[in-house]
């Protein structure tokens, strides 16, 4: 059993949104989105069913041209490969729960060991395995810093076309997944199954997970 105190997990950043992982299983992935209003989640698309519930606040929630708002207590739910954009409308937290996208032992996602590296060596060679991936494809970083301002340098050049997620963060030692969710010449996506809007009646007020 694993407990959870949401008031220590929802951290806001003014410069990004702020992803933690809470569960990375081989069968579901739980990850607690933080974003100040006005932040945004880029073109996403996942390869799992997707499930988003809206813990605080609210977000627009887009696929393609139709867009609805979603606040607090509601869900909503996303058949495999299809691509939504997210913007908050105020200060909001989320879980994002999906499905078979896990780094499960024995998977085939590459991981870059970069301790070893000299600076010099490590962007180009971060940049070169990324532009390989096809949207969807995502691979993982070894570090021994935090690798934060890698990712703002990397956003300058790659701009909303990756989304940076810790998987272990420090201290000493920095696992991050880097997955892309946008080609460079990407559009709009256009809406391919109909989504699913649950509006909850659940009392949201409990910060505690049990699992």
């Amino acid at each position: 059993m694993q407990k959870h105190n949401l008031d220590h997990l929802i951290e806001f950043n003014s410069l990004r949104f702020n992803s933690k992982v809470l569960i990375n299983e081989p069968a579901c992935r739980l990850v607690l989105m933080s974003m100040e209003a006005t932040q945004s989640i880029p073109e996403n698309a996942l390869p799992g069913t997707v499930a988003m519930y809206v813990l605080r606040g609210s977000i627009s929630f887009s696929l393609g041209n139709i867009s609805c708002d979603l606040h607090a207590g509601e869900l909503v739910t996303l058949e495999e490969g299809i691509v939504y954009r997210v913007e908050a409308n105020q200060h909001s937290a989320l879980f994002v729960m999906s499905t078979g996208i896990a780094d499960a032992p024995g998977d085939d996602t590459e991981e870059l060991d970069l301790r070893e590296l000299p600076f010099a060596e490590r962007q180009p060679l971060i940049l070169a395995k990324f532009d390989a991936l096809a949207v969807g494809g995502s691979m993982r970083l070894l570090n021994d810093y935090d690798p934060l301002l890698l990712s703002r340098q990397f956003e300058n050049l790659r701009p909303g076309q990756a989304l940076w997620e810790y998987i272990v963060r420090g201290p000493g030692f920095f696992r991050t997944r880097i997955r892309r969710i946008r080609s460079p010449d990407s559009t709009d996506g256009s809406l391919r199954m109909a989504i699913r809007l649950i509006r909850r009646e659940t009392n949201v007020k409990s910060n505690l997970i049990r699992a």
